[in-house]
């Protein structure tokens, strides 16, 4: 009875911090989306005659300036982040990492006992499973989100990343899609990379990629992204990297072991 209440205590604790730590990383993201917006604003008429010069001729098709709009905001994005958030970013780690440490000890068991297993353990469909490994993918996982600095960049690589699991599908099942299951229908000479199957193949490069402490960094990338980008192909992407680390964590390995139904019950569930 004293273990479990004692095991009830410290959970609650761990809750607090986490809480507290999202809380005081959601302070500095407010203040971050204050600037992008003021600067944005403030700049606007500056940063739209710097977008018609002929270094930016790429734009000239872009009828609705969606595409400008979208390089401001990353741009300004960028630049803020490394001037508040960079300094910051030892203190806000040191809260992250403290108060999502008991979960990245079992994320690091869970994702070495995986690590060589092969893409059938994983229910791939063995239709989409890659002669490679989807070595690239999780090369752009590792590099650019595990080793990265700021979270706009963390979350640009998550969303390359992905896009790279269909432009890599496609280059080795020798078929070119029209779209990304993402933007839409995909047309193609064989069966379609869908979202289901590609589920699996981003938890098998997360577990591949060996991010340190993914669980620290989730929370950190949930909490810094851009609002305005959370509703699109960010937020999509970026609930699937949340989605790959639950289905890690949740993981009974010692059923998982003998029979792999249990993972894969988690992904319906």
């Amino acid at each position: 009875e004293t273990t479990a209440s004692s095991k009830k205590n410290q959970s609650n604790h761990l809750k607090v911090d986490k809480d507290k730590a999202t809380d005081d990383v959601e302070k500095i993201r407010e203040f971050i989306d204050s600037m992008q917006e003021l600067i944005l604003e403030g700049c606007e008429d500056d940063l739209i005659s710097i977008s018609q010069r002929r270094d930016f001729a790429a734009l000239k098709d872009d009828c609705d300036n969606t595409k400008r709009d979208e390089l401001f905001r990353e741009a300004v994005r960028e630049q803020v982040e490394i001037e508040v958030y960079v300094p910051l970013r030892s203190t806000i780690s040191k809260h992250l990492v403290y108060a999502w440490l008991n979960d990245d000890v079992e994320m690091k068991h869970k994702t070495k006992a995986l690590s060589k297993k092969p893409q059938s353990f994983f229910r791939i469909h063995p239709e989409h499973r890659s002669p490679s490994e989807w070595k690239s993918v999780s090369t752009i996982l590792k590099e650019g989100v595990g080793r990265s600095t700021l979270p706009c960049v963390k979350l640009r690589a998550i969303v390359d990343a992905a896009k790279e699991i269909t432009k890599l599908d496609s280059e080795e099942r020798s078929y070119v899609p029209e779209e990304s299951f993402f933007d839409g229908k995909v047309v193609t000479k064989t069966k379609a990379l869908g979202a289901d199957d590609f589920l699996p193949i981003f938890i098998f490069c997360f577990v591949r990629a060996d991010i340190e402490r993914p669980s620290a960094l989730c929370a950190l990338l949930q909490t810094m992204c851009d609002p305005a980008l959370l509703n699109g192909e960010t937020g999509y992407y970026l609930a699937s990297f949340y989605a790959a680390m639950t289905h890690i964590h949740e993981l009974d390995l010692s059923e998982a072991n003998d029979d792999f139904s249990i993972f894969m019950d988690t992904l319906v569930s």
